[in-house]
């Protein structure tokens, strides 16, 4: 009698057991989800944006056109009155906490309470650096300072060096450090090697390059350096000698073994190396498991069946030349103080070839369902081309 009820109670712990692995289960893979925006009434809206803690010991500094969250706990939140502002000149804040940056100067933003309690924090606006952004490839950047120093030596050495990672399908350029070795990355470029291995592995030096060349099966590729032999860097097949004859199902492959040897770029990959890389620039390549140092940068599917263009040609003729990405969806709205309001709600956006990219879209801005006031809510996305967008619209919650 005492082994059953042993048993029984054995089966019970474990029964008992698994219910809260269960639960816990469901609790993990939420965590795991894109956060999701509050619908309740009585809490803040969680915020995907930068945000400043009002209370930090460092100053608030902002660029010119830049955005931040001032955030306060949610007890504060409660018993707040307003946010005001010293100079709307050189900053505004919403009833949020929402403080944009309009130009350059200083600015005191004090968050009022109903105990009478106050914070202050001091502002400064500063010039919004220059950022030079490729919008016409999906490259990844770094280490400009360097190259650009090296780039104004006058001791002759080539700025460049190419390693080409065949089995990651990713091309990683160096310029030399300090010590004259090729150490530091400055571009890193997506790339489709061959298939089967089908791409040479070992050290070569560019020997010749030409703008448009005859490729296997009748077909040419535009800026193309020849690597070592047949083994040439170039664009992805194009059916004739004309930029808007591209092979679009060949481009969808680009990042992954495709070619029958040479190395294929995207038209502003292979026409960078076409135009920066001299004669002799040593080109290494090899196999590895990781892409390279900067990583491999994504890629850029063409929708567009009819249009034979490849979106990361600056041909000023190439229908991709200044589109962008779209959001729609994003509507300015009324609502009543404790309602509901669900910022990713009927909001979509697409990138420069109109591929979803909805997963990347980023928002600015802080609305307290609780508290009547103006909240400003910012939707901005940037796709692979580094090409952006965004769309600005004010949430207004007024009294019951």
């Amino acid at each position: 009698m005492k082994k059953y009820l042993f048993i029984s109670l054995l089966c019970l712990i474990l029964t008992f057991t698994c219910m809260l692995c269960a639960f816990g289960g469901v609790e993990h893979n939420n965590s795991e989800n894109k956060p999701t925006f509050s619908t309740t009434p009585t809490e803040i809206i969680p915020i995907e944006s930068p945000t400043y803690k009002i209370d930090s010991k460092d100053p608030l500094t902002l660029s010119v056109g830049e955005a931040k969250v001032i955030a306060i706990s949610k007890d504060e939140e409660k018993k707040l009155r307003k946010w005001t502002i010293s100079d709307v000149n050189i900053a505004t804040i919403d009833s949020g906490g929402r403080i944009d940056a309009k130009k350059e100067g200083n600015a005191t933003v004090t968050a009022l309470f109903s105990d009478n309690k106050k914070y202050e924090c001091k502002v400064t606006v500063v010039e919004a650096e220059k950022e030079e952004v490729d919008r016409f490839s999906t490259c990844i950047t770094a280490n400009s300072d360097i190259l650009k120093k090296n780039l104004a030596d006058n001791s002759g050495k080539n700025p460049y060096s190419i390693y080409v990672n065949r089995k990651e399908n990713c091309v990683t350029v160096y310029t030399y450090d300090e010590n004259g070795k090729y150490t530091v990355p400055i571009r890193a470029m997506v790339c489709s090697c061959g298939k089967n291995n089908g791409t040479i592995t070992g050290t070569y030096g560019i020997y010749f390059k030409h703008e448009w060349h005859s490729l296997y099966n009748n077909v040419y590729g535009q800026y193309v350096s020849g690597i070592s032999g047949d083994y040439l860097f170039h664009s992805v097949p194009y059916y004739t000698i004309s930029p808007d004859d591209l092979e679009i199902e060949e481009f969808n492959k680009l990042g992954t073994n495709a070619s029958l040897g040479c190395v294929r770029l995207s038209v502003s990959d292979t026409k960078w190396i076409y135009d920066n890389c001299a004669y002799n620039t040593e080109v290494i390549i090899y196999d590895d498991d990781i892409a390279g140092p900067l990583g491999k940068p994504d890629t850029i599917k063409i929708t567009d069946v009819k249009c034979g263009w490849d979106p990361t040609d600056d041909n000023k003729s190439n229908p991709y030349y200044n589109k962008a990405p779209k959001i729609t969806g994003a509507k300015s709205c009324e609502i009543k103080e404790g309602e509901s309001f669900s910022p990713m709600d009927k909001i979509k956006a697409v990138d420069t070839c109109s591929n979803d990219i909805t997963d990347k879209v980023v928002v600015t801005g802080n609305v307290v369902t609780s508290r009547v006031g103006k909240y400003k809510v910012t939707y901005s996305v940037t796709d692979s081309l580094h090409r952006s967008t965004s769309v600005d619209i004010t949430v207004t919650v007024t009294g019951k």
